[in-house]
């Protein structure tokens, strides 16, 4: 005869530990249904921190612009609505020969382009710099700020709400 203890801890169906495919199903859609409501929420703050910075690389663009007006009596002059200018004029490149400038900004070498010498923001596009002399740009397109300067960007979606220094 059998022990008793020995018959109450047999079951007549051993069941295997795991889960089963209804359980994994189940725990997939959910995990599914957060990211479709996660992810579209990161990729609008990585637009949100690259349109922040474009805005604090404006910001310290119209600082060393301040001090350079006070250094020289007025803003460097623009050349076509480009940030050539701005590039030359704020950070201290020197000529052969001659003593080194006095550098306003501490431009990012790796975002500024070799070939047309502008300054590119976080979008990949330039940024555009018009000083007070010009009143219009080569579009016919009035200043924003006729007491002092623009700088814009493109903000990355094609439109015509770039981020700028007058808004």
């Amino acid at each position: 005869m059998t022990d008793r203890k020995e018959w109450v801890t047999r079951t007549p169906v051993q069941r295997c530990a795991g889960f089963t495919l209804i359980e994994i199903l189940v725990v997939m859609s959910i995990i599914l249904v957060l990211a479709v409501m996660i992810v579209p929420g990161l990729a609008g703050s990585r637009y949100m921190a690259k349109k922040a910075a474009a805005r604090t690389e404006i910001a310290n663009l119209e600082t060393a612009l301040s001090m350079y007006e006070a250094d020289f009596g007025a803003y460097p002059e623009d050349d076509d609505d480009s940030s050539k200018p701005l590039v030359e004029a704020l950070g201290g490149k020197t000529e052969e020969g001659k003593p080194p400038k006095k550098t306003y900004y501490p431009f990012k070498k790796s975002r500024i382009n070799e070939g047309d010498g502008k300054y590119y923001s976080e979008f990949k596009k330039p940024f555009c710099y018009r000083e007070n002399a010009s009143e219009e740009d080569k579009e016919g397109k009035e200043m924003e700020n006729k007491d002092s300067f623009d700088i814009w960007t493109d903000n990355g979606k094609g439109d015509d709400k770039g981020i700028n220094n007058w808004d």
